[in-house]
């Protein structure tokens, strides 16, 4: 099986490795109000979370956003944003995700070239 994010760059390479939504995204604060940069397969966006005192109690909007400003917000540099998603794709795939686990497989080389520039 080949490897479809080979060759890819930036935003595409992200999303590409990026795991599904839900459980095992890429999360990183970015302010005391409950806002996070959350990265999936679908793509990078800012999410708030909204408290209220009343039903639903709390609300989750999500507001797509281009990787180069959810790096700026995030703080922190791609290489080290491709180091977290990669994690997470290991992690959803180690934890049942039958979508991550399949392109864990399919991209294995490109995963461990990846992994090699992250510290610890």
């Amino acid at each position: 099986m080949a490897c479809p994010c080979e060759g890819l760059q930036g935003e595409e390479l992200v999303r590409c490795l990026a795991p599904p939504p839900g459980d095992y995204e890429v999360h990183i604060p970015v302010s005391r109000d409950k806002a996070v940069i959350a990265n999936n397969s679908i793509g990078v966006g800012l999410r708030t979370i909204i408290l209220d005192e009343t039903l639903p109690f709390m609300n989750t909007f999500t507001r797509p956003l281009g990787l180069e400003r959810a790096l700026a917000l995030a703080g922190v540099g791609l290489e080290e944003f491709l180091c977290r998603v990669v994690e997470a794709l290991e992690r959803a795939a180690s934890s049942g995700s039958i979508t991550s686990r399949r392109r864990l497989g399919e991209c294995r080389e490109l995963v461990e070239r990846v992994r090699e520039g992250c510290s610890g």
